[in-house]
């Protein structure tokens, strides 16, 4: 019993050794970066720390087995726990894969449900141009917000020829001055002043809604609203969406 333990111990030193080598092999080929405007992944340790997962593994599972089967002979044993320890390494890895897509995904839907009280906390009630579609100098808009916040915006009208190609027709020129702090259930008129930059009819038109949290710069819990014309989805975790009305008369 002692020889097999012996033979056990100078096999596992072995491959304790042998992680010398893999280490520089690692270094060798996942070390280097890309050049140019390439993103490089950083991939170093990943040959070394899954060998060092394999060796953790085999150590113990051949370790029981020298326990369990001290006649089976440490060559036969170190042979089987190798085979063993790399269906258990690869079990693991694809069982923690699975975990921490189910975390990721557990963690995703936390957050769509924390968010769906706040998707009408912006309500887009109507809007027009000013003067008039033909020739807007202006587009206004009325709004309820339900919670207080810095209240800011933008607007952009774009154009789409059948070939699925769009040129942008307008866009507001609203700066950080033109903000304002409102109140939870307040309603008012927020003016979009516009630059247009070709005198063709937009037939897409986007306003972006924003409700900050803090009096300056960004903050968590800032709420972004975009009105459009076919929103595909209401959420998708950092933006909500609305339709878009028709725009309506201008207000006396």
């Amino acid at each position: 019993m002692k020889s097999i333990w012996r033979k056990h111990l100078i096999i596992c030193l072995f491959l304790g050794l042998l992680a010398v080598p893999i280490y520089f092999l690692d270094r060798a080929l996942l070390g280097g970066g890309g050049g140019g405007n390439w993103i490089t992944l950083d991939f170093r340790g990943l040959i070394f720390w899954t060998y060092i997962t394999f060796i953790a593994i085999d150590v113990t599972v051949s370790s029981i087995a020298v326990l369990l089967f001290p006649k089976s002979g440490a060559l036969r044993i170190q042979v089987g726990s190798m085979l063993l320890s790399v269906i258990l390494l690869v079990a693991g890895l694809v069982g923690y894969e699975k975990l921490r897509r189910l975390a990721i995904a557990n963690q995703e839907r936390s957050l769509m449900e924390s968010r769906r009280a706040l998707i009408n906390v912006i309500e887009l009630k109507r809007w027009w141009y000013v003067p008039d579609e033909s020739d807007p100098t202006e587009i206004r808009v009325s709004v309820v917000v339900h919670q207080s916040g810095r209240f800011a915006g933008n607007v952009t009208g774009e154009q789409t020829d059948p070939s699925g190609s769009s040129t942008t027709v307008f866009e507001s020129t609203n700066g950080p001055e033109s903000q304002r702090w409102v109140s939870g259930g307040q309603a008012f008129t927020y003016v979009f002043p516009l630059k247009v930059l070709t005198t063709t009819h937009a037939s897409d038109v986007r306003i972006t809604l924003y409700l900050f949290k803090a009096p300056s710069g960004p903050a968590p819990g800032d709420i972004t609203k975009v009105f459009m014309r076919s929103p595909q989805r209401d959420d998708d975790g950092e933006y909500f969406y609305g339709v878009l009305p028709a725009p309506s008369q201008p207000a006396n």
